[in-house]
């Protein structure tokens, strides 16, 4: 059975998983966007606060992609040995990622066919824009990126990654949107949720909402 997390077992906040990692904050905040930390979030009316399990901490420590320097070998033997279950939630985290980085780099380039592997064949919209609903198809999406075009400085952050068995719920929010439809700095966030089909993680639906700048 997989370890429970308790109180005891998390960290609470930046400072709290940065001395853990024997990083600075900035690193860790960096690795959070670009290498897939795990980091979860409580929703406060004000400001949200983050907090990571120290068991996904380690998991992604020891089986993460790394980059010359970050972490040394004699680093990476002083990790504790992962149990199964661990190796597999990472498993399936990075699987995830590589999903939403398929739909981030489509955006980004401005090219609605480069992020339609992400998506389910049947998938689908619904949100908000200056306060219009939209809903329906996702290949209004496709549509609607490619007229929009490049958005080279696109800065996405992955608030949440939830894994359930074979779905999973993304929140990401995203930042300096820009194009001939998003304006010149637009933010949005969006929720989406994935199903694990054929092996592969597919995108069935974007729950969004455009902030009035």
């Amino acid at each position: 059975m997989p370890e429970r997390n308790t109180p005891q077992k998390t960290l609470e906040s930046w400072k709290q998983i940065a001395a853990y990692l024997d990083r600075s904050e900035r690193t860790v905040r960096r690795w959070e966007t670009s290498e897939g930390l795990p980091i979860h979030r409580r929703e406060h009316e004000k400001q949200d606060t983050v907090f990571a399990y120290r068991h996904e901490i380690e998991a992604w420590s020891r089986l993460r992609t790394r980059c010359p320097g970050e972490i040394l070998s004699d680093e990476a033997e002083s990790l504790p040995q992962l149990k199964p279950a661990a190796n597999a939630y990472l498993a399936e985290h990075d699987a995830i990622t590589r999903t939403m980085h398929c739909y981030i780099a489509g955006a980004r380039a401005g090219d609605g066919e480069l992020m339609r592997p992400a998506f389910h064949p049947s998938a689908t919209i619904s949100g908000y824009c200056q306060g219009v609903e939209y809903s329906g198809s996702v290949e209004h999406v496709f549509q609607w990126v490619t007229a929009n075009g490049p958005a080279p400085n696109i800065n996405p952050r992955f608030a949440r990654i939830e894994i359930i068995e074979s779905i999973a719920v993304v929140h990401l929010e995203v930042q300096h949107w820009s194009g001939k439809l998003a304006g010149a700095n637009a933010r949005a966030s969006d929720v989406f949720t994935l199903l694990k089909r054929n092996g592969e993680w597919k995108i069935t639906h974007k729950l969004f909402h455009w902030h009035d700048q």
